[in-house]
Order: structure tokens, then sequence, then C-alpha cells
């Protein structure tokens, strides 16, 4: 791995990327929410987005970096939401001198920030692959599978009832808020898109009872599947055994869909179904 952490200043605050390889289109990575970019490269062996990293920087250009509030990136005044994070990106990716065209990669809430993005700057936007990204309607939704609300009820149930508290994490990301900039987004015309999609026979959360599980996974499913509405040049990748970290436990799903993506960038060509 050739690449190097370096700092950007980004209004007096520090938020830490790297960078590496050559070419266009740039792809730019936004992880999931409580995921330190920095502090999963430290490991011994390449896992997770070190893994992803290393296999795409021999293609062309990356950059990944820690959102205000992991890792060594500084904290920020909170909450806050894409628009915010996705200000911050955009002068990380300034800072690192990495030009359009990009094709960005978001999972889980990583996948509002790409949808704001995207709505905001559609010529910058080449291609876009969301692994398990989030749903503006996943709250909607997954309240009307959950159990009755419980006094002591596991927090990602809370969660996907009522959206976490942005002052729970270091983020300090406001769930609903991101969800609402993430609607912006309408449609990505005929750019090219992946949904990668954890597996139907992934374990569930710990604390979660499997009925409710199972209800909660096929409403995710179906919001999976819906992603796919957003392009009319668009894909999915079910994985065979992954969860919700598919990057984790398949990350060569996740290159094999980014690099999917770049070569038909660089080819202009029509995916045939």
């Amino acid at each position: 791995m050739t690449g190097k952490f370096a700092d950007a200043d980004v209004d007096g605050r520090v938020l830490r990327y790297i960078c590496s390889g050559e070419g266009t289109p740039a792809v730019v990575v936004d992880q999931g929410q409580g995921l330190s970019i920095e502090r999963g490269f430290q490991r011994h062996e390449k896992f997770g987005w070190a893994k992803v990293f290393a296999e795409i920087q021999k293609a062309t250009r990356i950059l990944m970096h820690d959102r205000a509030g992991l890792g060594a990136s500084n904290v920020a005044d909170g909450p806050r939401a894409a628009a915010e994070m996705v200000q911050d990106l955009r002068a990380v990716l300034s800072a690192a001198h990495v030009q359009p065209p990009y094709v960005l990669v978001g999972h889980s809430i990583g996948g509002f920030n790409v949808r704001q993005f995207a709505a905001r700057f559609p010529s910058e936007v080449a291609g876009v692959v969301l692994v398990e990204s989030s749903h503006p309607d996943q709250m909607a939704r997954m309240t009307k599978v959950l159990p009755a609300e419980s006094p002591d009820e596991p927090l990602l149930l809370k969660g996907f009832r009522i959206g976490l508290d942005p002052a729970s994490s270091s983020e300090k990301i406001d769930f609903n808020q991101s969800a609402t900039q993430a609607r912006a987004l309408t449609t990505l015309g005929f750019t090219p898109l992946v949904v990668v999609s954890q597996s139907p026979r992934a374990f569930g959360p710990p604390g979660i009872p499997h009925d409710v599980w199972e209800k909660m996974r096929l409403v995710w499913s179906d919001l999976q599947k819906d992603l796919l509405a957003l392009s009319s040049n668009s894909r999915q990748v079910v994985a065979g055994h992954a969860g919700h970290n598919v990057q984790a436990e398949e990350p060569q799903l996740v290159v094999d869909a980014i690099l999917e993506v770049v070569n038909e960038v660089r080819a202009g060509a029509v995916r045939v179904h």
C-alpha cells in the first residue's frame, strides 16, 4: 500500500485522509457511521476498507477520509447532516488535488452523503456504488414491522424506530436530517450504479430476536432493491454470506463492483443485462 495518511485543514479543523493510485475516474469512499478508515488501516492484515483500498489503487486513484469525529480527525460542532459532511469531503478532495469525475462509493449512512453529493454536483459524478446503503424511508418502513416499544429494547431497534440521537456518537450525525437531504437525489439518469447488498442468509445483529430480524431483513431487502430505481443503468449484487459490513466479510465483492463501474465509465459502455 503506497498511500500515506495526511491532514487537510478544513476551516481550522483537521480531517485525516489517505489517497493513492493514478488514473481517472477517481474513486471516493464514504464509510459507515463510526468506522475510522485510519484505525482500520492499522491492522496487521489488510482487512475491510484497507483491503478495498489496496486493490483499487492498482487500477485508479482512490481517496478515503475520516469524517469529523472519527479517528484523528477533529470533532466538529454538531449535530451534522449529509450537507455538512459533503462540504467537508469536497474540502478534503481539494486539499488532496483529486479532480472529478468521481466514482462515489457510499457504505451505510455514507450512502446518504453520496446521494447528497450527486444531487448537488451531478456533473462531477461519473458512477456510484452503494454498499448496504441507508435508505431515506427505512425508519418509516421498519416501524411497521417492529414490536411494541419497550424501555429495555436494543439501541439498534430504537435507532430504526426514531433515529439515533446525534449526541450518542462522536460524529454527531443527524440521521433524520441526512435522510431528508438524501431525498434531493431523485435520479442519476443513466449514470452507472451498482447496489451491493447483504446476504439473505446473514445473521441478524446481537440482541434482535430472530423473528423480528427476519421481518426487518425482508424490509431491508426491499429497500435495497428500491435503490436501483435511482438509475436506469443499475445492477444489484447480493453477498453470498456477508451481513451489513460487506467490505469486511466479502471485500472482493466490493472491489469488483467498484472496478465494474470504473471500467464502464472508462469505456463509455452500455451495460447489457
